[in-house]
């Protein structure tokens, strides 16, 4: 089963002022079982795409297709962390993964619905804190009952717009080592599409990195692979000897279109 995102265009109409044309002609293809990474510069587009696959947002132009379905709209296969947690502030964390569950997946059993709760919320370390407010609670922790919330619902395809870019180092590091094991071994999610600025973070996580340019240029500038075996480690990834020449590529395309721009 696969993304496919077929001729997708996206203009924005701003009040005295021209229309921004944002989306420009993409076109691609996620796998199953794949690790998508989409990066560029802001302004380029990267979360609008990610919204549209989400049904958050349509397109101008263009379709958009998920496990042979056109995407009309949100829907429980399809599940999104944000980079704010966005997390009820009234509700515990337990409450707002089992809230979320209760009404994307309505079909469900009680007993179904609380078993994958205590499953991911489990999962990313949070159990024993379950009855606390997210106010109560660190911002890393917070992002992991956001993250545990999207796996819970089961979708077969989630969505990450720089869900760790608000969080420390030391965090972001632990944060991006759940979400891989969560998404290789704990869930039924087939495919991961993540917005990211972080060079090291889309080339540690992705399969296949996708290089957006700004206006006028298309959309897609290129898509480089990541031929990197898994798993991957952090503190090791950096010798293997294809990880420099990747990232010098990334560094190389995003200093271009920067410089085009200004």
């Amino acid at each position: 089963m696969t993304v496919e995102i077929r001729a997708l265009h996206k203009t924005f109409k701003r009040r005295g002022g021209p229309a921004q044309h944002v989306l420009r002609g993409v076109d691609l293809t996620v796998e199953e079982g794949e690790f998508v990474s989409f990066i560029g510069h802001s302004g380029c587009g990267k979360s609008t795409l990610l919204n549209m696959v989400g049904g958050l947002d349509r397109p101008d132009e263009g379709e958009i297709v998920v496990d042979g379905k056109p995407v009309t709209g949100p829907g429980p296969e399809r599940a999104m962390v944000f980079q704010n947690y966005s997390l009820l502030p009234r509700l515990s964390l337990l409450a707002n993964v089992r809230e979320a569950v209760r009404a994307a997946r309505p079909d469900w059993s009680r007993a179904k619905a609380d078993e994958m709760v205590e499953r991911y919320l489990t999962a990313v370390g949070l159990w024993e804190h379950r009855d606390k407010r997210p106010g109560q609670v660190s911002g890393g922790m917070a992002q992991r009952a956001a993250v545990a919330r999207a796996f819970a619902v089961g979708p077969r395809t989630l969505l990450l717009d720089e869900p760790f870019g608000a969080l420390d180092a030391l965090t972001r590091s632990r944060l991006q080592q759940q979400l891989v094991e969560l998404w290789g071994n704990e869930s039924e999610t087939e495919k991961v599409l993540m917005v990211t600025h972080g060079l090291e973070e889309a080339i540690l996580l992705a399969d296949r990195i996708v290089v957006m340019s700004n206006p006028p240029q298309p959309s897609v500038q290129t898509i480089i692979p990541v031929p990197i075996p898994r798993p991957r480690d952090r503190a090791t990834i950096s010798n293997h000897p294809e990880y420099a020449g990747i990232q010098e590529e990334l560094a190389g395309l995003l200093l271009v279109d920067q410089t085009a721009v200004a």
